[in-house]
């Protein structure tokens, strides 16, 4: 099986014909994945990335459509007749747009294959039941229905403020059936990567976590999700960073902004002691991204970020201090919204940050859903929850107390 989603696209297959194979490195692959505007009828399908080490190959990410199973199969037929005796698949995360083509593997004529998937996102790669989920953990801190319209497929939603947030729910739950039909995770398949079993490395005077996977290492960065990773390369000093370096973040109310800063900072800081001299990530691409940009009016914030990649010590260390920097503005709007308002609503706060003239903020709101998957309600929700700003009651109202003072970043 594979992605169906909700219906066939028409001329989807002609822009998915644009991707570029690239060699990144010496045997080094990105097999570049699709980015339109149109997130749930033709969803966005990650870069896929191919390496080498010995007599292996890692195949991170799989991608959306069916389109670039043949792809990925013909670069493993190659290296197999090469000598490749085994297969790894990682995945930077779960979400579906990462993982639909996950039982390419089981096509790949390679007998020894393992599949190595975080513990954390274990509840992730369970794809109906990690959206769903997430809208009920929101729903702690305002009505995320009535921020999600999915017109014209369930316009319901649209009513959600004065319907049941059960029906809201019910309705999504089958929207999402159908959004993600086809795609087998393979996650029964999955050897899981236990949180205890990470370990420590130092690179310069920055110190990662994550997991040894032949030469590489895989970084549990926890940033676009819980169990999100970062796979680092020290052959190539490349490192690929998948979603933590994205202009959606936080997607979901179980990113991590406070993360999103803290790993940008560190990646920066090791392209800054030469550990990085090449950076890409699951979405970057030359290809879609700068008319996107300008379609939406939304201007890049530096000109490596409408780039395929990072190269070179220099650029490296500017794509990441763009991160840290998009990241701790938004962090630093939200709150200031919230502390000028004194006492708001979730949607009050997103109101608020909607007169922003901040470029980070614009940036953001370019990024509009459902045309991208970029929501201002999850990034006020996310920050409020990580700044320990707790929702109370005031009769149907959900609301949330400012500091009084300014944000600090």
């Amino acid at each position: 099986m594979a992605y169906k989603g909700f219906f066939p696209v028409p001329g989807i297959i002609k822009e998915l014909k644009r991707s570029r194979v690239i060699e990144l490195a010496p045997d080094v692959w990105m097999l570049e994945g699709f980015l339109g505007d149109q997130f749930l009828t033709a969803p966005p399908s990650s870069n896929i990335y191919i390496l080498r080490d010995g007599d292996t190959l890692v195949l991170l990410d799989t991608g959306t459509y069916p389109f670039y199973r043949e792809t990925i199969k013909k670069i493993i037929r190659r290296y197999k007749n090469e000598g490749i005796k085994r297969l790894i698949l990682m995945l930077t995360q779960g979400h579906f747009d990462h993982v639909a083509n996950n039982d390419v593997i089981l096509e790949a004529g390679i007998e020894d294959v393992r599949f190595l998937l975080p513990e954390p996102e274990v509840p992730v790669i369970d794809l109906r039941g990690h959206w769903l989920g997430d809208f009920k953990k929101l729903e702690e801190y305002y009505n995320p229905y009535s921020f999600f319209p999915l017109d014209p497929l369930t316009a319901p939603i649209r009513a959600a403020g004065v319907v049941s947030q059960g029906l809201a729910r019910s309705l999504l739950k089958t929207s999402f059936s159908v959004l993600f039909r086809g795609i087998r995770t393979l996650v029964e398949r999955a050897e899981i990567l236990t949180l205890e079993s990470r370990k420590k490395k130092t690179f310069g005077d920055v110190e990662l976590m994550g997991w040894e996977v032949g030469r590489f290492f895989a970084v549990h960065d926890a940033t676009h999700s819980p169990g999100h990773l970062s796979l680092y390369d020290p052959e190539n000093k490349l490192l690929l960073t998948g979603d933590a370096t994205l202009e959606i973040n936080p997607a979901f109310f179980d990113s991590s902004i406070d993360r999103c800063i803290e790993m940008s900072a560190k990646f920066m800081s090791m392209a800054e002691q030469d550990f990085i001299r090449l950076a890409a990530d699951s979405h970057r691409s030359s290809i879609f991204m700068p008319s996107l940009f300008e379609k939406y009016g939304a201007e890049p914030l530096a000109p490596v970020q409408v780039a395929d990649m990072a190269q070179g010590k220099d650029e490296c260390v500017t794509f990441y201090a763009l991160f840290e920097s998009y990241y701790t503005q938004l962090k630093d709007e939200t709150l200031t919204a919230l502390n000028r308002l004194g006492s708001a609503t979730v949607a009050e706060v997103v109101e608020e940050l909607e007169g922003s003239t901040n470029p980070s903020v614009t940036l953001k709101k370019g990024l509009r859903f459902p045309n991208f998957p970029s929501r201002m309600d999850v990034l006020a929700a996310t920050v409020l929850k990580e700044a320990g700003i707790k929702p109370r009651k005031e009769g149907s109202r959900i609301v949330f107390a400012g500091t009084g003072g300014q944000a600090g970043g």
